[in-house]
């Protein structure tokens, strides 16, 4: 009896988290006009993030939240591909956190220094006396 080929035996889990790539990169905009629209385009699609994610803890649906005339694509000027993106990546992240068996009301949207703040409970920067 042969061994089967590297390329079609089935991998281990060890295997697979190996596999993953990550990627960085930088952005280089020939204007400063297209820097600011992009940031721009960034910020309100992590605020359509935070509030779907909220809005899905409320029990909404999805297709509550991607309407065209909704708040989601109304109010954060989206389209509604962005906005269904924005639902999507909020059902990943509180999907994650059932899964994981964390409260999903305890999330933090933000970057390191905001959770480590929140963490400490002081979000004034001061240290705590």
């Amino acid at each position: 009896m042969k061994a089967k080929p590297k390329a079609t035996r089935e991998r281990t889990s060890k295997e697979r988290a190996k596999a993953f790539t990550g990627v960085q990169a930088l952005l280089v905009f020939p204007s400063e006009e297209d820097r600011k629209a992009t940031l721009d385009l960034m910020r309100r699609f992590s605020a359509a993030v935070r509030y779907a994610y909220n809005r899905l803890l409320e029990g909404q649906t999805r297709e509550e939240l991607k309407r065209a005339d909704g708040f989601l694509c109304t109010s954060f000027r989206l389209n509604t591909r962005y906005a269904d993106d924005a639902i999507l990546k909020a059902q990943a992240v509180l999907d994650s956190a059932r899964e994981r068996g964390e409260n999903p009301r305890k999330v933090v949207f933000g970057g390191r220094k905001l959770f480590q703040q929140l963490k400490r409970r002081h979000l004034s920067g001061k240290p705590l006396k």
